[in-house]
This record gives structure tokens, sequence and C-alpha cells, in this order.
């Protein structure tokens, strides 16, 4: 099998279902499992281990932030700052 799967449980899940395939495939034609049940049967194998559907959610709306600052504003920032904390305001009393 092609490693193109996104996880290993999902590999792990081909597998199986290849082997479940070729057992059945194995089979007389007259003892075979119907299609539906074999599938039910597959799906409650997975079910078992865990497996449970989920609804698909769209994708969260994109949000553009701001481009980054430049040097200039950077350096200007950091100077008020800077002399804030050198002259931090006198508290007043009321």
């Amino acid at each position: 099998m092609a490693d193109r799967d996104p996880d290993q449980e999902t590999r792990d899940a081909v597998t199986a279902l290849a082997h479940r395939l070729r057992q059945r495939d194995a089979d007389a034609p007259g003892e075979r499992l119907d299609a539906e049940l074999f599938a039910r049967e597959f799906v409650t194998a997975l079910r078992t281990r865990g497996w449970r559907p989920t609804l698909a959610r769209p994708a969260p709306p994109w949000k553009a932030t701001p481009p980054p600052a430049t040097p200039d504003t950077v350096h200007q920032r950091a100077a008020e700052i800077r002399s804030a904390l050198r002259h931090p305001p006198t508290p007043t009393t009321e």
C-alpha cells in the first residue's frame, strides 16, 4: 500500500479493510456475506476501536493580520515606554 494517508490510524483502517475484502473474495460466491452486511460489520469493528463519525466543519473565516510594525515605529514606541518608566506619573489625592 502506498503511504499517502495522513496518519497511522487511517493506514491501519485501510489495511484492515483490504484484509477483510481479500477474505471475503476468497469465499465461494454462495457463501459470501451480503455487501451491506459486510460493510455494517466493518463499521461496527471500527466503532469498537473508538472511531466516531463527525460532521464536517466549515473553515474558520480568514482573518487578515496587520502588517508588522516598521523599525521606526518600534524605536519610537520603545522611547515612549522608556520615558514613561523614567518619569512615572505622580499619584493624585482627592
